[in-house]
Protein backbone atom coordinates (compact mmCIF):
# COMPACT_ATOMS: atom_id res chain seq x y z
CA UNK A 1 0.00 0.00 0.00
CA UNK A 2 0.98 3.52 -0.20
CA UNK A 3 0.53 7.21 0.33
CA UNK A 4 1.32 9.60 -1.53
CA UNK A 5 0.38 12.85 0.19
CA UNK A 6 1.84 13.81 3.36
CA UNK A 7 3.11 17.22 4.36
CA UNK A 8 6.07 18.41 6.78
CA UNK A 9 7.13 21.13 8.83
CA UNK A 10 7.63 23.08 6.04
CA UNK A 11 4.51 24.13 5.44
CA UNK A 12 3.85 25.56 9.02
CA UNK A 13 0.74 23.98 9.81
CA UNK A 14 1.75 20.37 9.94
CA UNK A 15 3.13 18.13 13.38
CA UNK A 16 6.48 16.03 13.50
CA UNK A 17 9.83 15.39 11.22
CA UNK A 18 10.17 14.28 8.47
CA UNK A 19 11.67 11.28 9.49
CA UNK A 20 9.24 10.60 11.81
CA UNK A 21 6.40 10.32 8.89
CA UNK A 22 8.85 7.59 7.22
CA UNK A 23 8.58 5.45 10.70
CA UNK A 24 5.08 5.92 10.72
CA UNK A 25 4.96 4.45 7.11
CA UNK A 26 6.76 1.83 7.43
CA UNK A 27 5.63 0.83 10.89
CA UNK A 28 1.88 0.18 9.17
CA UNK A 29 3.59 -1.93 6.40
CA UNK A 30 3.53 0.82 3.73
CA UNK A 31 5.44 0.03 0.15
CA UNK A 32 5.94 3.81 -0.46
CA UNK A 33 5.21 6.79 1.21
CA UNK A 34 5.31 9.79 -0.80
CA UNK A 35 5.92 13.95 0.43
CA UNK A 36 3.64 16.18 -0.91
CA UNK A 37 4.74 19.40 0.34
CA UNK A 38 2.47 22.62 -0.33
CA UNK A 39 3.30 25.72 -2.67
CA UNK A 40 1.58 27.86 -2.30
CA UNK A 41 2.59 31.36 -4.26
CA UNK A 42 -0.17 33.41 -2.80
CA UNK A 43 0.55 36.67 -0.83
CA UNK A 44 -2.08 36.06 1.77
CA UNK A 45 -1.38 32.49 3.07
CA UNK A 46 2.10 32.48 2.45
CA UNK A 47 2.40 31.07 6.36
CA UNK A 48 0.82 27.95 5.28
CA UNK A 49 3.15 27.06 2.82
CA UNK A 50 7.08 26.50 2.50
CA UNK A 51 8.65 29.49 1.21
CA UNK A 52 10.48 29.16 -2.48
CA UNK A 53 14.05 29.50 -1.18
CA UNK A 54 13.06 26.60 1.70
CA UNK A 55 12.72 24.31 -1.29
CA UNK A 56 16.51 22.98 -1.77
CA UNK A 57 16.23 22.04 2.17
CA UNK A 58 13.31 20.32 1.42
CA UNK A 59 14.57 18.08 -1.63
CA UNK A 60 17.91 17.59 0.25
CA UNK A 61 16.48 16.44 3.25
CA UNK A 62 14.33 14.12 1.85
CA UNK A 63 16.96 12.85 -0.76
CA UNK A 64 18.48 12.05 2.86
CA UNK A 65 15.89 10.10 4.10
CA UNK A 66 15.54 8.08 0.69
CA UNK A 67 18.99 6.36 0.84
CA UNK A 68 18.57 5.67 4.44
CA UNK A 69 14.89 3.80 4.45
CA UNK A 70 15.76 2.24 1.19
CA UNK A 71 15.77 -1.28 2.25
CA UNK A 72 12.50 -0.72 4.45
CA UNK A 73 10.42 1.85 2.19
CA UNK A 74 10.43 3.54 -0.67
CA UNK A 75 10.09 7.23 -0.19
CA UNK A 76 9.51 9.53 -2.99
CA UNK A 77 9.30 13.24 -3.49
CA UNK A 78 6.35 15.59 -4.85
CA UNK A 79 4.88 19.13 -4.00
CA UNK A 80 1.12 20.29 -3.90
CA UNK A 81 1.55 23.36 -6.35
CA UNK A 82 -1.68 25.63 -5.43
CA UNK A 83 -3.19 26.94 -8.89
CA UNK A 84 -2.29 30.95 -9.15
CA UNK A 85 -2.68 31.56 -12.95
CA UNK A 86 0.15 34.29 -12.35
CA UNK A 87 2.72 32.15 -10.97
CA UNK A 88 2.94 29.60 -13.85
CA UNK A 89 5.82 30.34 -15.32
CA UNK A 90 7.68 30.63 -11.75
CA UNK A 91 5.98 26.96 -11.16
CA UNK A 92 7.65 25.90 -14.20
CA UNK A 93 11.28 26.87 -14.01
CA UNK A 94 10.72 25.14 -10.17
CA UNK A 95 9.87 21.84 -10.94
CA UNK A 96 12.53 22.00 -13.90
CA UNK A 97 15.40 22.45 -11.16
CA UNK A 98 14.46 19.06 -9.14
CA UNK A 99 13.92 15.86 -10.50
CA UNK A 100 10.16 15.45 -7.98
CA UNK A 101 8.40 12.08 -8.65
CA UNK A 102 5.26 13.62 -8.97
CA UNK A 103 3.62 17.08 -8.78
CA UNK A 104 -0.01 17.79 -7.62
CA UNK A 105 -2.29 20.23 -8.58
CA UNK A 106 -4.14 21.57 -5.86
CA UNK A 107 -7.15 24.31 -5.85
CA UNK A 108 -7.58 26.05 -2.47
CA UNK A 109 -8.11 29.88 -3.14
CA UNK A 110 -10.44 30.14 -6.40
CA UNK A 111 -10.57 33.62 -7.13
CA UNK A 112 -8.45 34.21 -4.17
CA UNK A 113 -10.86 33.23 -1.71
CA UNK A 114 -10.09 30.56 0.97
CA UNK A 115 -11.96 27.33 0.81
CA UNK A 116 -10.13 25.33 3.39
CA UNK A 117 -9.64 27.67 6.50
CA UNK A 118 -11.78 27.09 9.39
CA UNK A 119 -12.04 30.31 10.13
CA UNK A 120 -13.51 31.65 6.63
CA UNK A 121 -16.87 32.84 5.83
CA UNK A 122 -17.39 29.51 4.06
CA UNK A 123 -16.77 27.23 6.90
CA UNK A 124 -19.02 29.44 8.97
CA UNK A 125 -22.02 29.24 6.90
CA UNK A 126 -22.01 32.94 5.41
CA UNK A 127 -21.39 32.07 1.98
CA UNK A 128 -23.88 31.41 -0.90
CA UNK A 129 -23.19 27.80 -2.12
CA UNK A 130 -24.11 27.36 -5.74
CA UNK A 131 -21.83 30.91 -5.93
CA UNK A 132 -18.96 29.24 -4.43
CA UNK A 133 -18.70 25.68 -5.98
CA UNK A 134 -19.30 27.58 -9.26
CA UNK A 135 -16.11 29.34 -8.55
CA UNK A 136 -14.34 26.06 -7.41
CA UNK A 137 -15.32 24.39 -10.48
CA UNK A 138 -14.70 27.47 -12.77
CA UNK A 139 -10.77 27.59 -11.95
CA UNK A 140 -10.31 24.10 -11.31
CA UNK A 141 -11.42 23.96 -15.15
CA UNK A 142 -8.71 26.91 -15.91
CA UNK A 143 -6.05 25.23 -13.84
CA UNK A 144 -6.64 22.00 -16.05
CA UNK A 145 -5.59 24.41 -19.01
CA UNK A 146 -2.33 24.34 -18.02
CA UNK A 147 0.24 21.08 -17.73
CA UNK A 148 2.84 21.64 -14.84
CA UNK A 149 0.98 18.75 -12.65
CA UNK A 150 0.68 15.16 -12.75
CA UNK A 151 -2.11 14.67 -10.37
CA UNK A 152 -5.29 16.22 -9.09
CA UNK A 153 -5.57 17.04 -5.81
CA UNK A 154 -8.86 16.52 -3.60
CA UNK A 155 -10.68 17.06 -6.77
CA UNK A 156 -13.87 18.24 -4.58
CA UNK A 157 -12.57 19.86 -1.79
CA UNK A 158 -14.62 22.85 -1.71
CA UNK A 159 -17.60 20.47 -0.07
CA UNK A 160 -15.21 20.27 3.01
CA UNK A 161 -17.49 21.87 5.55
CA UNK A 162 -19.97 19.80 4.23
CA UNK A 163 -22.61 22.74 2.62
CA UNK A 164 -23.91 21.60 -0.69
CA UNK A 165 -24.91 23.02 -3.86
CA UNK A 166 -29.30 23.76 -4.80
CA UNK A 167 -28.93 21.89 -8.10
CA UNK A 168 -27.06 19.00 -9.32
CA UNK A 169 -23.16 19.61 -10.87
CA UNK A 170 -22.65 15.85 -12.67
CA UNK A 171 -22.95 17.71 -15.66
CA UNK A 172 -19.77 19.72 -15.02
CA UNK A 173 -18.06 17.08 -13.21
CA UNK A 174 -18.34 14.92 -16.26
CA UNK A 175 -16.78 17.86 -17.81
CA UNK A 176 -13.78 18.20 -15.81
CA UNK A 177 -13.39 14.63 -15.31
CA UNK A 178 -13.63 14.01 -19.42
CA UNK A 179 -10.50 16.67 -19.87
CA UNK A 180 -9.01 14.73 -16.85
CA UNK A 181 -8.84 11.52 -19.10
CA UNK A 182 -8.03 13.87 -22.61
CA UNK A 183 -4.75 15.21 -20.44
CA UNK A 184 -3.65 11.87 -18.83
CA UNK A 185 -4.29 12.96 -15.55
CA UNK A 186 -4.31 11.26 -12.14
CA UNK A 187 -6.53 11.68 -10.02
CA UNK A 188 -5.90 11.41 -5.91
CA UNK A 189 -8.42 9.78 -3.75
CA UNK A 190 -7.54 12.17 -0.83
CA UNK A 191 -9.06 10.38 2.56
CA UNK A 192 -8.24 13.56 4.92
CA UNK A 193 -11.65 14.58 4.35
CA UNK A 194 -13.34 11.24 6.84
CA UNK A 195 -11.79 13.82 9.44
CA UNK A 196 -13.56 16.78 7.98
CA UNK A 197 -17.27 17.99 8.60
CA UNK A 198 -18.18 16.56 5.32
CA UNK A 199 -17.16 13.05 6.61
CA UNK A 200 -15.85 11.48 3.15
CA UNK A 201 -13.38 10.59 0.90
CA UNK A 202 -12.36 13.59 -1.81
CA UNK A 203 -13.76 13.13 -4.39
CA UNK A 204 -16.81 11.49 -3.24
CA UNK A 205 -18.00 7.56 -4.49
CA UNK A 206 -20.13 9.15 -6.87
CA UNK A 207 -16.95 10.83 -8.61
CA UNK A 208 -14.84 8.04 -7.73
CA UNK A 209 -17.30 5.89 -9.77
CA UNK A 210 -17.19 8.44 -12.96
CA UNK A 211 -13.41 8.14 -12.79
CA UNK A 212 -13.67 4.59 -13.12
CA UNK A 213 -16.43 5.15 -16.15
CA UNK A 214 -13.84 7.75 -17.72
CA UNK A 215 -10.83 5.43 -17.49
CA UNK A 216 -9.19 7.15 -15.39
CA UNK A 217 -6.20 6.25 -12.87
CA UNK A 218 -6.16 6.84 -9.55
CA UNK A 219 -3.11 7.50 -6.96
CA UNK A 220 -3.90 7.68 -2.72
CA UNK A 221 -3.05 9.80 0.23
CA UNK A 222 -4.05 10.63 3.59
CA UNK A 223 -3.00 14.07 3.64
CA UNK A 224 -1.10 13.71 6.89
CA UNK A 225 -0.46 16.89 8.51
CA UNK A 226 1.20 14.77 11.47
CA UNK A 227 2.61 11.34 11.37
CA UNK A 228 -0.22 9.64 12.95
CA UNK A 229 -2.34 10.48 10.55
CA UNK A 230 -0.39 8.88 7.63
CA UNK A 231 -2.34 5.57 5.95
CA UNK A 232 -5.49 7.56 8.04
CA UNK A 233 -9.00 5.88 7.10
CA UNK A 234 -8.27 3.24 4.62
CA UNK A 235 -10.03 0.71 6.24
CA UNK A 236 -13.22 3.18 4.84
CA UNK A 237 -12.21 3.79 1.29
CA UNK A 238 -10.72 0.73 0.23
CA UNK A 239 -13.58 -0.95 0.21
CA UNK A 240 -15.18 1.28 -1.66
CA UNK A 241 -12.49 1.50 -4.52
CA UNK A 242 -12.76 -2.19 -5.00
CA UNK A 243 -16.59 -1.32 -5.33
CA UNK A 244 -16.03 1.25 -8.13
CA UNK A 245 -14.36 -1.00 -10.02
CA UNK A 246 -10.22 -0.35 -9.28
CA UNK A 247 -8.02 -2.68 -8.45
CA UNK A 248 -4.47 -0.75 -8.93
CA UNK A 249 -3.45 2.84 -7.67
CA UNK A 250 -0.80 5.05 -10.02
CA UNK A 251 2.67 5.39 -8.10
CA UNK A 252 5.22 7.83 -10.03
CA UNK A 253 8.95 8.14 -10.35
CA UNK A 254 10.28 11.07 -12.05
CA UNK A 255 6.61 11.89 -12.86
CA UNK A 256 6.55 8.47 -14.96
CA UNK A 257 3.49 6.31 -13.79
CA UNK A 258 3.49 3.01 -12.59
CA UNK A 259 0.91 1.22 -11.26
CA UNK A 260 0.58 -1.26 -8.13
CA UNK A 261 -2.27 -3.62 -6.81
CA UNK A 262 -4.22 -3.08 -4.36
CA UNK A 263 -3.89 -4.66 -0.93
Amino acid sequence: MIDYHVHTLLCNHAEGTMESYVRRAVAIGLKEICFLDHLTMQPSESNLSMAPGEIPLYFQALQLLKQRYKDAINVKIGLEIDYNPSCIDFYQEIIKRYPFDVIGGGLHFPGDLNIVSRSSAWKQGNADPDYIFDLYLEHLKKMLDHNYFDVVCHLDIVKKFGWKPSRSLDAKFDQILSKIKTKHLTVEINTGGYSHPVQEAYPSFDIIKKCHEHGICITLGSDAHKPANVGQHYSKILPLLFSAGYHHLTTFTRRERSKISIT
